[in-house]
């Protein structure tokens, strides 16, 4: 008896639904504009340099505006989003805005709010809520000055403290404050101060000899091994250090983490900044033993996952790759997606899966999950209907015997990466950037399109799942993202870890109409157990994608009855003649050279539908026009056919069953 078939009887024959988030839609909501306290970096180094992506340290300031500027605005919203994460615990009262208007396009946080008051729909939760604005700080403190116990200092000689201080700020209803600031006697006035981190972690001496990693391993034994900290809710927070930088007349790369902390404040999770490289020097502490970040990372996870029982552990955040820890700016000499899937990797053998992301996506926050978590979850779906033979003969598709037509290319647009909340709150709201506005482009609905979707975002953000589900088109198919109802590498995961893995994946999928797995990536785990595969069969009997170079051979085949196939490295991206040529490529490797069947599958990053549509039109009209060649100059005509997913495993299916999908 089969491995999977026990993964059937304990996940399969149960019932699944997915949890339901606790709804609150408040009577009164107050509003407090943020904007001028947050800088877009990519906006501000497109603005210098006429080019996406980040500046280095040396990059001014906006005009107008100082380092010294910066560094209080930094510190005026780590008070705001602390206090925010303690007065949204039990119910949704204050919201901050800050992304700006850009001509009539509202800012990612007024469109969210904008929605939830949109009368009779089923994300419209806010309907009946009284906004109120709040014109300044002080209005700020007035109106919760009773709402939280007092202030958490935290160090500024030791950037790791600020992080410490979140995770205390959570566990002990306080906000945050960094000593020496403007803004503490402000905040003094108000609350008194409850802890103070200052001068607890010396430089030396040190028990670890690192003040950085003394802070989290204190911050262990006190909070998390304790049991205060919730072991299930782990953040993966920039710590300080951009106060550090301003200090020294630096600016920071990217985003500061501030906002993300309103969401692990009120779960009361516990926030690191640690680096997943055993050997080298982290930037932020270059005199430590070497893997003294690393060990502490470990005993973090360690201690999380034994007061969780083993139970499956949410990971928040995301690597600080623009500041620290990657090779952007000449900061380490590791690859930023290296050191992705080095912390997703060493999450994974503990049981921890990312969902969250942060930090910067294209210039703005994840702000206001902390108000997001009580929007009301979806109602339930039923996974589309596969298409029948009938039709797909009707269209040219199939033959009239049931075989699969011979004059076909087939292609899947697969649109990621959406499978943590940071890219789905920002990228399909508003975002008036280089990636457009994917889910609000005006092509969508003109081409088949699967989105890479984590379901299990009902968790965190239901009241946008909730949009963006009522506002699907018919050419819009919600497919699994990489590697289930989270990210996460299964082969990095124990084996009751797994089958954790895959129950928690099921209670998401079925309820929402899941069957389709758009990206199964195993990172540094490469191509996964047949076991593991199985077990993702049958969470996602209707297909299976992962990356070609991820794939064991043979591919594409049939993985315990259900269609398994390669997206091609190559991800489509730039211009539409840049990504046509990118699709002739993968059809002359795969299915000329390698003679493999004529069926492709492609990813894409945050695109736009209006990139693909001109994608398809392009290839199409090469194809006609008989510009494709081969190596040898001869022409081809792969007859490229855009299909929605169910329709392309079907006709895999049935080619690698042969006629009559026998």
């Amino acid at each position: 008896m089969r491995w999977a078939y026990f993964v059937f009887i304990l996940f399969f024959v149960l019932p699944a639904c997915a949890p339901t988030p606790v709804q609150s839609s408040a009577a009164r909501l107050y509003v407090f504009d943020a904007s001028s306290l947050h800088l877009n970096h990519y906006e501000h180094c497109l603005h210098l340099t006429d080019q996406a992506g980040s500046c280095d340290a040396l990059t001014p300031p906006p005009p107008g505006t100082s380092y010294g500027d910066w560094l209080a605005a930094y510190g005026t919203l780590i008070f705001l989003t602390t206090l925010q994460g303690n007065v949204n615990r039990d119910a949704p009262r204050l919201y901050l805005l800050h992304d700006y208007q850009r001509q009539d396009t509202p800012g990612v946080d007024t469109f969210w709010l904008e929605q939830y008051q949109a009368k009779g729909q089923p994300y419209g939760w806010l309907a009946d809520t009284e906004l109120v604005d709040l014109p300044n700080l002080a209005a700020v403190l007035d109106t919760f000055t009773t709402d939280i116990d007092g202030l958490v200092v935290w160090d500024p000689a030791v950037p790791a403290t600020l992080n410490v201080a979140t995770t205390i700020a959570g566990v002990e209803n306080l906000a945050v404050v960094r000593a020496g600031s403007p803004l503490e006697a402000t905040l003094s006035a108000h609350w008194p101060v409850k802890k103070s981190l200052v001068d607890m972690f010396p430089l030396q001496p040190s028990p670890t000899g690192s003040a950085k990693a003394d802070a989290y391993l204190w911050a262990v034994e006190n909070y998390l091994e304790t049991g205060l900290a919730n072991p299930q809710f782990l953040a993966w927070l920039l710590d300080g250090w951009p106060a550090t930088l301003y200090t020294d007349q630096k600016m920071t790369r990217g985003g500061v983490y501030a906002l993300e902390r309103d969401y692990v404040v009120q779960q009361q999770g516990f926030a690191f900044d640690l680096s997943p490289w055993p050997v080298e020097a982290p930037v932020d502490d270059p005199d430590q033993p070497r893997g003294t970040d690393l060990a502490a990372l470990q005993k973090i996870l360690a201690t999380a996952q034994e007061q969780a029982g083993g139970k499956l552990i949410k990971m928040w955040g995301y690597i600080p790759w623009y500041e620290k820890y990657s090779n952007v700016g000449g900061i380490s000499v590791q690859n930023p997606v290296k050191g992705e899937w080095a912390g997703t990797w060493l999450f994974s053998e503990y049981g921890g899966y990312l969902q969250g992301g942060g930090g910067d996506v294209f210039g703005l926050a994840m702000a206001n999950v902390s108000v997001h978590k009580f929007g009301p979850q979806p109602a339930e779906r039923t996974a589309p209907p596969p298409p029948t033979e009938a039709d797909l003969i009707a269209q040219g598709y199939l033959t009239a015997d049931g075989r699969v037509a011979p004059n076909h290319t087939f292609v899947l647009f697969y649109m990621g990466d959406y499978d943590l909340a940071h890219p789905v709150a920002v990228l399909l709201a508003n975002y008036a950037g280089q990636a457009g506005t994917p889910w609000l482009d005006a092509r969508r609905g003109e081409i088949p399109l699967a989105w890479g979707f984590n379901p299990a975002l009902v968790e965190d953000i239901p009241g946008i799942m909730a949009y963006l589900y009522a506002t699907q088109t018919d050419t819009d198919y919600f497919v699994g993202a990489n590697s289930g109802a989270g990210y996460i590498n299964p082969d990095g995961l124990s084996e009751i870890g797994l089958l954790r893995w895959l129950w928690r994946s099921r209670r998401f999928y079925r309820p929402y109409g899941y069957d389709v797995q758009g990206f199964l990536l195993n990172g540094e785990g490469a191509a996964m157990s047949q076991r593991r595969l199985d077990g993702f069969s049958l969470i996602a009997p209707g297909g299976i994608v992962t990356p070609d170079f991820e794939t064991d051979e043979p591919w594409p085949r049939l993985q315990w009855g259900t269609p398994l196939t390669a997206v091609a490295s190559e991800a489509l991206a730039g211009t539409p003649d840049d990504a046509a040529q990118a699709v002739h490529t993968v059809y002359r490797r795969t299915v000329l050279d390698e003679g493999r069947p004529p069926f492709l599958v492609f990813r894409t990053a945050f695109q736009s539908p209006t990139l693909l549509w001109g994608v398809r039109d392009r290839i199409q009209a090469q194809d006609a026009a008989g510009e494709i060649l081969a190596d040898d100059g001869s022409v081809l005509h792969p007859n490229y056919t855009v299909v929605d997913p169910y329709t392309f495993f079907f006709l895999l299916e049935r080619q690698l069953r042969g006629a009559n999908g026998k």
